[in-house]
This record gives C-alpha cells, sequence and structure tokens, in this order.
C-alpha cells in the first residue's frame, strides 16, 4: 500500500513541491540582499548628483537641450507603453502574463471520447505549488482524497498505483480517458507523460501480471498481460487500458487513418476555452459522455446531471484551482438549441440577488432564487419527469388547500413572492464561544411581495395550524402558528418582504436592521467575481457550522476526532449558478482558514469513552 507523506498526499509530490520553495527561497534572499545594498547608494545618490546636474544643464547648448528633452519625452511614453501595455500582453510575448502549463495528453486523446480527466503536476507552476500548500494543511482530508484517486490506477500486481514508483520516470501530466467503444463497454485508458521511456517500460513490465503477450500496432509495441490489460507508449505517454482503448490512443498519436485528437474536437475547445486559464485539474465530457455517464447514474456522476443539463448540452468541462488558502470549481456547460430542454438550473430566471443586505454578518448559510413563482413552477415541471413522487405530493397539497381551506396556493401566495426569495440558517441568540443552548432556525425571506395577497395566504395556511396569537417584534405584526410540538412558526408581511421564522429573533433581525450579511469581510471574498446576476446563489459559513455542529455533540463523536482540526480550518463556501451566451455556468469557492484558536477548544476524545 502506499504510505502517505506527512502531509497527507504522496511524499514524491510534496518533495517536489519543497525542491521548488527552497530554491525560491534562496532566489528572494539573494534579490533582497542585492536591493538593500542598491537601496544604500540610492540614498547617497540625490544629494551629489544634483550639484552636478545643475552644472551639466547649464553647460548644453540650447539646440541640445532640446534635444535631450525630447529624448526623456521619448523614454517616458515607452515606459507608459510597457507599464500599460506589457502586463496585458498574449501569455505567449515576453513580458505577458504566464501561461499554463500545455496539455500534451489532449493531442493523444480520441477526438470523439466519452470523457476526459486531466491533472498537471509540474513543480515549477503556480496552480502545483498552491494546490500542494492546501494538501498540505488538510492532509487527512487531502490523503483520503489521494488515496481514492491514486486507487483508480493500476498499479503493480494490480495494486494501487504508488506515485514515488512513477517519478522517477513520470513527466507532468496524468489523464484519464473514457473512449466510445464501437461495441461493448466503453474504454477507460491511463496516460502519464513520459520524461524517461527505459523508466517507463520498466514500470509497465512491473504491473503486468502472468504472462505477457507483445504484437505491433501501426509500429508501436503493445503488450498485454493476462488480465487483458495493455500497455504501449505512444505520443510522449505511457498509455495503459483495455487493448482496444490503448490501440485507439495509438491511431490518435500516428494520425493513422485520418484519426484526430481531442485538441482537434470544435465543442471541447470552445467550451474548455472558456474555463479560468490557471487550473492545475480539468475534465471534459462529451453530449455522449453526458447521457451515458451522468444522465440516470445513481453514482458520483449523476451529481452533476443539474449542472450538466442532459438532453440539452453539446458538452461540459470543468475545472479545478488553487490560490492562497482557496481552491475553485468552474463547470461549464454548452446548451445545444436543439435540445430537449433548458436543464435544471438553466430553467431558473435570472435575478441580482440583494437578500443578503437583509441577513445577520452571522449567518450559517443562505441560498437564493429569482422570481420565486417561476422557479418553483419550474421545479415542479422538471419534478413531473425525474421526481414525479414530489410532483403529485405538491399537486395533492394544493388540491387539499383549495378544498378544504378556499385556498389556491400557487395563485395567493406563491404567485405573490415577488422579485427573489431566500432561504437562510441563522445562529440562536448568544455569545461567540458560548454553550450552544437552543438550535440555529431557518427564516424565509421574500422581497417585492404583493403584501395583501400574502397576508391573506398566509393567514389562511396558519388556520389549517393550531395557532398561538399574534404579537409584536421591532414594530412589526407577527403571528404564530404551531406545525408540531417542537416546530413553531412566526410570520410577518412588512416592508415589501415577507418573513417566516421558527424563532421569532429571525423576524426581529430582519425588521430591526441587523442585516449586513453582504459587508461581512468573508461573504465578500467568497463571493468575489460572481456575476451580478444569478439563476441561483448560496454561501455557507463553514467555521460556523462547524462550531455549531460540535457544539451540539459533534466534537464528542470519536469517528470525527481525528478530522476535526480540518474541518476547523474550512471557512466558508459559495456557489453561484447562471447563464451566459447560451452556457450553463457554476463558479464555487472553498475558503480556508488559520482555524479557531486551539485555547478555544475542549480537547476531543479518541475513544468512545
Amino acid at each position: 500500500m502506499r504510505k502517505p507523506s506527512s502531509g497527507g498526499i504522496p511524499a514524491a509530490i510534496v518533495k517536489r513541491l519543497r525542491t521548488v520553495r527552497y530554491a525560491v527561497g534562496d532566489l528572494l534572499g539573494l534579490v533582497g540582499r542585492t536591493l538593500a545594498d542598491v537601496g544604500r547608494y540610492l540614498l547617497a545618490f540625490p544629494v551629489a548628483a544634483g550639484r552636478g546636474a545643475g552644472r551639466f544643464w547649464r553647460s548644453l547648448s540650447l539646440i541640445a537641450r532640446r534635444r535631450l528633452v525630447a529624448a526623456v519625452g521619448a523614454a517616458a511614453l515607452l515606459l507608459i507603453l510597457f507599464g500599460a501595455v506589457v502586463p496585458n500582453l498574449p501569455c505567449q510575448l515576453p513580458g505577458g502574463d504566464s501561461c499554463p502549463p500545455a496539455d500534451d495528453a489532449e493531442q493523444v486523446v480520441p477526438a470523439d471520447a466519452l470523457a476526459y480527466l486531466r491533472a498537471n503536476l509540474d513543480p515549477e507552476s503556480e496552480q502545483f505549488a498552491a494546490a500542494a500548500d492546501i494538501g498540505e494543511q488538510l492532509p487527512a482530508l487531502g490523503g483520503q482524497l489521494s488515496d481514492r484517486a491514486l486507487g483508480l490506477v493500476a498499479g503493480a500486481g494490480g495494486e494501487p498505483l504508488e506515485f514515488a514508483r512513477i517519478d522517477p520516470w513520470f513527466g507532468d501530466d496524468a489523464a484519464v480517458a473514457v473512449l466510445a467503444p464501437s461495441t461493448g463497454p466503453p474504454q477507460r485508458v491511463e496516460l502519464f507523460e513520459v520524461s524517461d521511456a527505459d523508466g517507463a517500460r520498466e514500470y509497465a513490465a512491473s504491473i503486468a501480471v502472468g504472462e505477457v503477450q507483445t504484437s505491433e500496432y501501426e509500429g508501436v509495441e503493445v503488450s498485454v498481460d493476462q488480465r487483458d490489460v495493455a500497455t504501449a507508449q505512444a505520443g510522449g505517454f505511457l498509455v495503459i487500458g483495455t487493448e482496444d482503448g490503448v490501440q485507439e490512443v495509438i491511431a490518435t498519436a500516428t494520425g493513422a487513418d485520418g484519426a484526430e485528437s481531442l485538441a482537434e474536437n470544435a465543442a471541447a475547445t470552445d467550451i474548455r476555452d472558456l474555463l479560468p486559464d490557471q487550473r492545475f485539474a480539468e475534465a471534459w465530457l462529451s453530449a455522449d459522455g453526458i447521457e451515458t455517464l451522468v444522465a440516470g447514474n445513481a453514482g458520483a456522476l449523476g451529481t452533476l446531471a443539474p449542472l450538466a443539463a442532459p438532453g440539452a448540452s453539446s458538452g461540459l468541462a470543468a475545472s479545478l484551482s488553487a490560490g492562497d488558502d482557496e481552491l475553485e470549481l468552474a463547470v461549464r456547460s454548452a446548451l445545444d438549441s436543439g435540445g430537449d430542454g433548458a436543464g435544471f438550473f438553466a430553467a431558473f430566471p435570472p435575478f441580482e440577488p440583494t437578500l443578503a443586505e437583509r441577513l445577520r454578518p452571522a449567518t450559517l448559510a443562505y441560498l437564493a432564487i429569482g422570481e420565486p413563482d417561476e422557479t418553483i413552477a419550474s421545479l415542479l415541471s422538471q419534478a413531473g419527469a425525474q421526481a414525479p413522487g414530489i410532483a403529485s405530493a405538491f399537486e395533492g397539497l394544493v388540491r387539499s388547500l383549495r378544498r378544504d381551506a378556499n385556498v389556491d396556493l400557487e395563485a395567493e401566495l406563491v404567485g405573490a413572492l415577488g422579485d427573489q426569495a431566500a432561504v437562510a440558517l441563522e445562529p440562536a441568540p448568544g455569545g461567540a464561544g458560548e454553550p450552544l443552548t437552543e438550535l440555529p432556525y431557518l427564516l424565509f425571506l421574500a422581497e417585492g411581495v404583493d403584501a395583501e395577497v400574502v397576508r391573506r395566504g398566509l393567514a389562511a395556511l396558519a388556520g389549517q395550524a393550531p395557532g398561538l396569537g399574534q404579537g409584536e417584534v421591532e414594530g412589526v405584526e407577527t403571528s404564530s402558528v404551531r406545525l408540531s410540538p417542537a416546530v413553531e412558526l412566526t410570520y410577518a408581511v412588512f416592508d415589501e418582504l415577507a418573513a417566516v421564522a421558527t424563532n421569532p429573533v429571525g423576524i426581529a433581525g430582519v425588521a430591526g436592521g441587523e442585516g449586513g450579511l453582504d459587508e461581512l469581510d468573508l461573504y465578500r471574498h467568497a463571493t468575489d467575481g460572481f456575476p451580478d446576476e444569478v439563476a441561483l446563489q448560496a454561501y455557507f459559513d463553514l467555521g460556523g457550522l462547524v462550531t455549531t455542529g460540535e457544539q451540539a455533540g459533534l466534537a464528542e463523536d470519536p469517528v470525527y476526532a481525528p478530522f476535526a482540526g480540518e474541518f476547523r480550518r474550512l471557512e466558508a463556501l459559495a456557489l453561484a449558478i447562471f447563464t451566459d451566451d447560451d452556457v450553463l455556468a457554476t463558479d464555487a469557492r472553498l475558503l480556508l482558514g488559520p482555524g479557531p484558536a486551539d485555547e478555544a477548544k475542549a480537547p476531543l476524545p479518541t475513544t468512545g469513552d
């Protein structure tokens, strides 16, 4: 089994990072000493130079003075040009921003691949260094992900891959491709960039099981072991997979029979170009790949369905980027106007989220949608096809309320909920660090509502449950009903707002102007760069949620204990889903922080005692 490094990621990867880090440190030290020496000379220079400059200027003729002024002006113009233009040059030109590492694997993957996943492990790239730093900060969680990823790749004797064994001959790119079969199931191949052909050949021999049959395909040697695992070197990569899959890669790398690569797939190129330039991992799913691997899949890939828009997408691209204590996910799905539908989130109406300004800065979680009536109608329409039980239950509720309470839920309440709505989870009153005596409460807010219609609709709904009477908070009239022995709702309609909360303090916070989540630095950082108009926006104060969970008893769980320190490093997660020029886009940002002070945390048990 692979032994993880102290950072939870393979030791060979960490070693690559540290080598670069030490070199950069030495370079910065040298530059710092040089600048200090130059600075001392610069401080002494103006006094002496000022005396000589006056004498020099007076000694020049009028023509010489004019020529000197013209030369200085030209030099200043060049400085302005280089200062304003050079930083914005294409990355390929001298002076431009640094280019992301080239994708060499796409040159050998067939153009019609169902799926393509690639990671760049170039130790000199900023993205790799930033991603490795995050892995070192989250060793247990990073180690779990690393183990799962490496477990998918063939190792010696069928065991999971040990990265240290491939590092001596490995280049920078690693990729997995799922290829469309002529018959039978999809073919999966793994690709590792080769910097030492002999080392790669020895590794391929070491992972073979039983007798190995060797043949030649398009001038390339192919080895197949008794498990039908094939290996070959083509296009600068060690290719591992089924024999058919390996042969497809060889055909693409050699250009046999006019085979085209993924780099020549216009649909893939167009959508992948919309991803951030700086990224350390990326994926591509073709339209057939979405249908084969995502649509109707109950596994992990099935969760991508709302973001991929099966039946309406001509291809999806996704990427992971790393920064200083943050990870960013970008997903782009090209919507095909000839598809069967707009997809789940693509059908949501766009809106400009503003309700964060009404929520308390201590808000633990927040999700906002626009045009609640249209959004709910879209959800129900799609639920009719994908989750008919939910749609029929809602329709039954509507019929029941119309019959028993003379309330048209869709027309008298949902249809009057205004421009946007949000659901938030907020902490119950109490100081930071105090023991948890009351669970967080849920708050629903809708803005731009038809006050009279919503007030009648809420009153009619409340009439179906035991009433607790009227009240007043912050000068706003409220009504309360009990839904169960443990759940009490308080609602109010005021200032074109409708507010419903499981704790009256939620209404008080909105009515009393305790909002300001949008002014919180953490919220601003998490949502920085999100578009003004979205189909859905969400924000999670992960630090607050972890603290609340630990106060509620999570800290006493021995299974949680080994990961507690790392969960406390999670600060926030923000998500925005939007459409832009027939592209369904998703941006998510995860922020890491130092976590709560150790002395503020009670020791966590390591056993069930």
